[in-house]
């Protein structure tokens, strides 16, 4: 079945009843106009939809099928988000450029296996050429597991990863993952603290342990926390580097959070916040400041979280950091406030495209925390109508 055939199909299934009323507009703008107007979970993935099938460049069309894709995911809608992510996949085929379109494949195959389609991502992920995008999309794949409570599957994936440092890397995000949920049993996280120690990374090693710490704290295992944040407070004098200093501490800051331990937070956070200040590379300092920022969120200090994250000045670094905000529960707090600086930043001596590409990852941050109304509001001021479909879609998370 054709792209074009395909979506109509999808669109029935999502809206019984007509998109909009009469309107000299387009189809797929007038959808999209009066969805702002009263915005609802159908209207949403249908205006999106819409704009997908009037879309003329492939490489579009699988970023809004995926953002569709990942919605239906995330609401449990399984065999629609199934549906949708085949026809991402088959669009990202559709390219004509082979490094277009394993970058696209590499970034649909975690979805593909948050919708029960592990094997099938892994066999995609490991057919491209490129090491560090199959490194990558390996690690995608096993962040969708955790989070699906397959974590011992998850582990099997990152032993798939060839690059030992990414490897690393993903091992302490899915540990981040799981002590965001909770979700995990005794021997898994035992499996887990022992991958932890065979890392031979002293800042990677250290973070998963708290993040191992902060899990074991919730799970009322406060002498297994307090065991694992010790592991991790031994390697303070081996750490040099700001930025992982920063991060460093701030997850000892978590560590000590999420113990009860009041002082030991204090002390803790106040040294990641003044080593994060000292980071001046936009990549290193945006990575450190979102970890500072989450231990200070995470602890109340929501005005000294907005304005150690207002430090950040580069429009894209802005962009990241919003993001990888909106990921963790305990920087929720402050994503809008963070929001409102990154709109304030935007102007017209930069592009519409960076523009746009600004506002979608701040509605998209906003969705993902709540904030319906506000996003509703930036997705209004997109000027580029895949944007406005891809935030949408995002956006329907939280609509009924």
């Amino acid at each position: 079945m054709t792209l074009l055939r395909a979506i109509p199909l999808i669109l029935l299934l999502l809206a019984p009843t007509p998109l909009s009323a009469a309107s000299d507009l387009p189809p797929a703008r007038s959808a999209v106009t009066n969805c702002l107007a009263e915005p609802s979970r159908n209207c949403a993935l249908a205006a999106a939809l819409m704009v997908t099938a009037d879309e003329e460049l492939a490489i579009t069309r699988v970023d809004n099928l995926a953002a569709v894709a990942d919605a239906l995911a995330h609401l449990g809608d399984i065999e629609r988000a199934r549906a949708t992510v085949d026809l991402a996949i088959q669009a990202a085929r559709d390219i004509g450029l082979s490094v277009a379109t394993e970058q696209k494949l590499g970034e649909i195959v975690g979805i593909l296996a948050e919708v029960g389609e592990a094997p099938r991502a892994i066999e995609i992920a490991e057919g491209l050429t490129d090491r560090f995008r199959r490194a990558n999309a390996l690690g995608a794949i096993a962040l969708a597991q955790a989070r699906s409570g397959d974590v011992s599957g998850a582990q099997a994936t990152l032993d798939r990863i060839g690059i030992p440092l990414l490897a690393l890397k993903y091992a302490v995000d899915m540990s981040e993952e799981i002590a965001e949920s909770g979700q995990i049993d005794g021997p898994t996280a035992a499996a887990l603290e022992r991958r932890l120690g065979t890392v031979d990374h002293r800042l990677l090693r250290a973070l998963g342990y708290t993040r191992l710490a902060v899990l074991k704290a919730r799970q009322g295992d406060v002498e297994g926390a307090r065991r694992l944040r010790d592991i991790a407070a031994a390697e303070r004098d081996y750490i040099l580097d700001n930025a992982e200093r920063a991060r460093y501490f701030a997850g000892l800051a978590r560590a000590a959070l999420a113990l009860g331990e009041t002082d030991a937070y204090a002390d803790a956070v106040a040294r990641a916040r003044g080593l994060a200040l000292r980071v001046n590379a936009d990549f290193d300092q945006t990575i450190a400041i979102s970890d500072v920022v989450a231990a200070l969120a995470a602890g109340g200090r929501i005005d000294e979280a907005v304005a150690l994250a207002g430090r950040v000045t580069d429009l894209r670094a802005q962009s990241r950091l919003v993001t990888r905000l909106a990921a963790r529960r305990a920087a929720a707090a402050a994503v809008v406030p963070l929001a409102r600086h990154v709109l304030d930043s935007i102007n017209e001596d930069q592009s519409r495209f960076e523009r746009d590409r600004a506002r979608l990852a701040v509605a998209r941050a906003l969705a993902g925390v709540g904030a319906v109304p506000q996003a509703v509001e930036v997705i209004a001021a997109m000027e580029n109508d895949d944007a406005q479909a891809q935030a949408l879609a995002a956006l329907a998370w939280n609509l009924d």
